[in-house]
């Protein structure tokens, strides 16, 4: 889920352009969670996305499309000596659709390829091994307007509903144990608001700082996984709030960079950190 929250604070860069462009994005966050069974575990992520697109002509406002491919690793570490290590591939497609009024929609739809691997730390203080790939499907829809104020200043509220699911799997380790992760879904909806103000630069560029808010509820309320018959509940349901702020520099008239930070609190899971700095060419 952190990959498509990272990519939607560059989709109002995209629907600002209105012109056809690349564009390079490396990201990192942390997450500490506890599911609803009293596991707690630590991820560190980081990534990199690359993508294109081009504008679409229509009777209202301005249509862009692209797509974007990219590629993470996470490092997990679980209770009592048990780590993990999760390497995603990735493809997909966006768009977003901003009207003549200031109303947009924005849309996200991503395909996964994970590579998992598990150090597990057993009873007796020995470890056992195991790996596995398998494959998720995900995506996000979001409406919103941008409302322009007075002295350069903006705001932009929106609402977000957002849907990872990822293909259960039998795990196998070399002590003959073996886990199952029944499929695993999230299903996530946020509503916050963006403020910024756009700033003029002598040379002719623009800055754009951003502050935003959010409220998120989890709904999916089980994610089983069974260990030798014994079964736990991965479960991360439940609210939390967002903080976040960013920036973004047109240096020319073709080349904007950014950096954004994140922060979320929630009952069963917190991102002390979220970063991501990356670059838009216009072509």
């Amino acid at each position: 889920m952190s990959e498509l929250s990272t990519l939607r604070s560059r989709m109002g860069e995209v629907r600002a352009s209105g012109k056809a462009g690349g564009w390079m994005r490396a990201y990192g966050n942390r997450l500490n969670a506890t599911t609803s069974d009293g596991v707690d575990y630590r991820q560190k992520q980081s990534g990199l996305s690359l993508g294109a697109d081009a504008p679409i002509e229509v009777s209202n406002g301005q249509l862009l499309v692209g797509v974007l491919g990219g590629y993470s690793t996470s490092a997990l570490d679980l209770s009592r000596g048990t780590t993990g290590k999760v390497d995603s591939y990735y493809v997909g497609a966006y768009g977003t659709w901003l009207f003549d009024d200031g109303y947009y929609v924005d849309g996200v739809l991503k395909l996964n390829r994970f590579r998992n691997k598990a150090d597990v730390a057993m009873s007796d203080a020995s470890k056992a091994k195991g790996d596995y790939s398998n494959t998720g499907v995900g995506g996000w829809l979001e409406v919103g307007r941008h409302i322009e104020l007075a002295d350069d200043y903006f705001l932009e509220p929106f609402a977000q509903l957002s849907t990872v699911v990822v293909q259960g799997q039998e795990l196998r380790l070399d002590n003959g144990m073996k886990a199952k992760n029944d499929r695993t879904q999230s299903v996530l909806g946020k509503v916050g608001t963006s403020l910024g103000r756009t700033v003029s630069l002598k040379d002719g560029g623009m800055l754009r700082p951003y502050v935003r808010g959010a409220v998120a509820q989890e709904f999916s309320r089980r994610n089983e996984v069974k260990a030798n018959d014994v079964t736990f509940d991965n479960s991360l349901f439940g609210s939390r709030a967002e903080l976040g702020a960013g920036v973004s520099v047109s240096l020319s008239e073709r080349l904007q960079v950014h950096a954004d930070f994140d922060y979320m609190k929630g009952k069963h899971i917190e991102q002390p950190w979220g970063a991501n700095v990356g670059l838009r060419l216009e072509f």
